[in-house]
């Protein structure tokens, strides 16, 4: 993935692929959406910012029942450690 990219939400990008700079891509597995408008390129940082803020307020909603399995995965890990 170059500079100056832009990954819809939930985009899967295969191994080996390349995404050229200036463009946006989505899907899974992802595809070339649209090039890059100047403004978005300009405002590129922003955008992210904003798109990440709105991905954290909505975690909750796309993990399968709440996020225990995140704590269950972190004592599998320690106990892993543990042997």
């Amino acid at each position: 993935v170059e500079a100056n990219v832009m990954l819809e939400p939930g985009t899967v990008v295969p191994p080996y692929a390349r995404i050229p700079s200036g463009q946006k891509w989505g899907g899974n597995p992802a595809a070339f959406v649209a090039n890059l408008t100047p403004d978005e390129l300009e405002d590129i940082k922003k955008i992210s910012l904003e798109t990440h803020q709105k991905a954290k307020e909505h975690l909750l909603e796309f993990l399968p029942v709440g996020n225990t399995y995140v704590h269950l995965e972190e004592v599998e890990r320690q106990q892993a450690g543990a042997k």
